[in-house]
């Protein structure tokens, strides 16, 4: 087995832009496995593992993730993913306090955790397997078998506390994307009917009960219609709280009511707190509480945010203010100030889908190419828009572009990988790509792939909008050419004058084709003329590669 792990770290230290630590621990039957590592490495990794030859992995979550890696002991190093102060955290859903009076963490959850832990002992595999997670101190160890465990058997077993199974149709964006993909595989559907089919699925299932209580309906709790001032209150709010915040006797006034604006402030004993519902920026406070309406909004049997209390106070003001006037602004602006939640209202709005005379709905042309390219509606309208508005005259302004929608579909957090990529499609090399930009291979790759994708979907875009009208004819045709060129670019880090090499000839990637084109050979014509060792001669490449290159 020993010198089995010496050929593998031999064969990973061989991987160009492969990670050189790797290959060093790996020859002691150790190795570590993470989203930063090229796939062949990782492929080299899980399947000697589970060959048994590689002994001991340090990974991330992803690896736990998979059914066929099975283990004899798995340690959970922290069950905490991340700590943060409590400034930082605008939605403490999922937080905990730390302790210390200030700062708070997000754990796993039990799922995660026992995914995790249920790669040890595999049934058929091994007849034991020891799970273990790793605290500080008793008060952790009492936290994690109050919060993972059900309560101990007399004999001390701990038995696992399960999640619930929640709902892919929790996500605003995928919401958009069933209703859209609904609409198009019906190609005529009315309201009603997109009631009843949604009404069978696992999201409703799940939140009936709460909802026959609330009695909010099916078609407003799905964002399908527009909501009441009063079921957004049943939405984001707690009911008992509600009915505690009723009995208060804080001083709440509106300072202003137009037709965006609905503003006010909530005077409690702990302070003076503004409120706004605006229907531009949303819902707000003073507090800290912002929007919260942009993304879940329900998960399991509860909703994924509440108001904060200021929030609540000042909307059960505003709902029973006496005034009827200021009720038209209340019905009006409020529900408005979440219009990006109305999953029908944003698809007509956007001109994906588009209303019949007969009140039927159908989806546009535009609608149709979104869901054949499996993009979110979002990020097609996204594109849409840059296409239509913002000026794309270089390679790297589409790369920009690309690389914000990316960024707006939550795939890469900030701009750091966006230079790195730059570099690569002008033939930097890799090792001082990822020496410069201390970055890792495989999240360059990661990246990489997302904007091949994303910078495709926006040629097709481009292409399909330049036959709807001639304003734009011109400058769309144009970006459809580019994205062809860029995409080739991206996917093999070459400039264009390699192409017809890298694309023609075998075993020819970006290093060996700018050897070629340094020698003078600028087409593949030109290469396949040669004999073997006249290449070799002159691009001083190997005897036995060139004739790789030639072989037909």
């Amino acid at each position: 087995e020993q010198k089995i792990c010496k050929a593998i770290s031999k064969r990973i230290a061989s991987i160009r832009g492969g990670n050189n630590d790797l290959s060093k621990v790996i020859k002691y039957g150790v190795a570590f496995h993470h989203a930063g590592l090229l796939p062949r490495e990782r492929r080299l990794i899980e399947d000697n593992f589970r060959k048994g030859i590689i002994k001991i992995i340090c990974c991330t979550t992803t690896l736990s993730a998979g059914i066929n890696t099975p283990a004899r002991v798995v340690i959970l190093r922290d069950f905490k993913k991340y700590t943060t102060s409590g400034h930082n955290i605008k939605n403490f859903t999922g937080f905990h306090e730390n302790g210390d009076g200030f700062s708070y963490f997000k754990s796993f959850s039990a799922n995660e955790v026992f995914q995790i832990l249920g790669r040890a002992g595999r049934p058929g595999l091994d007849s034991i397997g020891h799970g273990i997670i790793l605290v500080k101190n008793i008060e952790e160890k009492s936290w994690v078998e109050d919060f993972y465990f059900k309560t101990p058997h007399l004999d001390n077993t701990l038995l696992p506390k399960y999640n619930d199974l929640g709902s892919g149709l929790n996500k605003v964006n995928i919401l958009k994307e069933q209703v859209l993909l609904r609409v198009y595989e019906e190609q005529e559907i009315t309201l009603e009917q997109l009631k009843q089919f949604f009404e069978k699925t696992y999201f409703w299932y799940i939140i009936k009960n709460k909802m026959k209580e609330q009695q909010i309906p099916i078609e407003q709790l799905l964002m399908i219609k527009e909501i009441t001032p009063v079921n957004i209150l049943k939405l984001h709010s707690d009911p008992k709280k509600v009915r505690v915040l009723k009995n208060q006797n804080n001083t709440i006034k509106t300072t202003i009511c137009n037709t965006s604006t609905i503003g006010g402030f909530v005077k409690t004993s702990f302070g003076v707190y503004s409120c706004q519902f605006d229907v531009d920026s949303g819902v707000r406070c003073s507090c800290g509480f912002q929007n919260g309406l942009t993304d879940n909004f329900a998960i399991e049997n509860e909703f994924a945010f509440e108001f904060c209390d200021h929030v609540t106070s000042f909307l059960l003001y505003l709902i029973s203010f006496p005034s009827r006037n200021v009720q038209k602004y209340v019905e009006d602006i409020v529900p408005k100030s979440i219009k990006n939640q109305y999953i029908l209202n944003y698809l007509f709005e956007k001109g994906l889908i588009i209303k019949n005379t007969d009140t039927t709905i159908r989806c546009s042309q535009f609608g149709k190419l979104i869901i054949r390219l499996y993009l979110y509606p979002t990020s097609g309208v996204l594109i849409r828009y840059k296409l239509e508005n913002v000026k794309i005259s270089s390679f790297r302004d589409l790369l920009k572009e690309a690389y914000e929608v990316l960024k707006a579909e939550f795939r890469v957090r900030d701009y750091k990988m966006l230079e790195p990529i730059l570099e690569w499609t002008d033939e930097e090399p890799i090792d001082q790509i990822l020496d410069r930009n201390k970055i890792m291979t495989g999240d360059l790759f990661s990246v990489r792939d997302g904007l091949e994708r994303i910078i495709t979907f926006i040629g097709i875009i481009a292409r399909n909008l330049s036959t709807s009208g001639f304003d734009l004819h011109d400058k769309l045709t144009k970006v459809a050419e580019m994205s062809e060129t860029l995409v080739i670019r991206i996917r093999y880090g070459i400039r264009e004058e390699l192409f017809d090499l890298v694309l023609r000839l075998q075993n020819v990637a970006r290093v060996r084709a700018r050897i070629l084109y340094k020698a003078g050979y600028h087409t593949a014509s030109q290469v396949k003329k040669e004999g073997a060792y006249t290449l070799n001669q002159k691009t001083g490449l190997g005897i036995n590669l060139c004739k790789k290159i030639l072989k037909p």
